[in-house]
């Protein structure tokens, strides 16, 4: 999980704010600016829904009296292809709402009145809370030779062609004159390649998962703690840099 640094740092992400309480806005977007996130802010439920319909979001924060049926606005949330995955916050004021937006499935809860640094501390975790779970999802598209080794093959050559925090794609064509892996779904492989951009050496086990007359997938069934611990801060900084263009993009698109 990315630390406070890393958010301090520019991780920007697509925001939706619905809240029309002046005051609770304004501590909000202070500290929205301090994690240097641009929201899109609606003040009423109907904005909101076109919003989502039209826009990505990673983060949608919710004021729970804004509209008659969260239950409904959070449905609609489900059923969007563009919004489905986001992570929702939703603001309450007593325990009544606490309760049924658990219930609705509500991931982070601010509770009114709150101060700028309980606020910032909720923001902070579902930021990060996104960043973890993309992470575990993204495919970091590579270009990085491997050695390869299976109980027939000793040693071989392959291209990782994507890699992710759980596992790597395999490109088995190779120019050079080393032997080119030959993989079938099942085996048990050995696995060693310098983490892109770095002088890390990654030897990490797995069982390749499918294969085509020249490609692989392979999950990984063990990395060393040390080297998964480069792996998952290798994956956030690629995933921050994905957001980011992803924030820009959409920026151009608006402009």
């Amino acid at each position: 999980m990315p630390s406070e640094s890393n958010l301090d740092t520019g991780l920007a992400m697509p925001t939706l704010l619905l809240c029309s309480d002046a005051q609770f806005l304004g501590t909000t977007r202070s500290v929205l600016s301090r994690l240097q996130v641009m929201p899109q802010i609606v003040e009423r439920y109907d904005a909101a829904m076109a919003m989502i319909g039209e826009h990505v979001f990673e983060v949608t924060i919710v004021d729970w009296r804004e509209i008659d049926s969260l239950r409904d606005f959070l449905f609609a949330i489900r059923r969007s292809k563009l919004n489905r995955d986001c992570v929702l916050v939703a603001i309450v004021r007593d325990l009544l709402d606490l309760r049924e937006a658990f219930a609705a499935g509500v991931h982070f809860l601010i509770h009114k009145p709150a101060s700028s640094i309980q606020i910032e501390r909720c923001l902070r975790a579902a930021y990060c809370s996104t960043v973890a779970r993309r992470r575990k999802q993204h495919r970091e598209p590579v270009n990085v030779a491997a050695a390869v080794s299976t109980h027939a093959q000793p040693y071989a050559e392959a291209v990782i062609v994507n890699l992710s925090e759980g596992g790597a794609g395999l490109n088995l064509t190779s120019s050079s004159e080393v032997v080119t892996a030959h993989l079938s779904a099942g085996d048990e492989i050995d696995l060693r390649f310098v983490l892109p951009g770095t002088e890390h050496m990654l030897h990490t086990t797995g069982t390749v998962v499918w294969t085509t007359a020249d490609h692989a997938g392979v999950r990984f069934t063990f990395v060393p703690e040390p080297e998964r611990l480069l792996l998952e801060h290798w994956m956030t900084a690629c995933v921050e840099s994905s957001l980011i263009k992803l924030c820009e993009r959409l920026r151009s698109a608006c402009a």
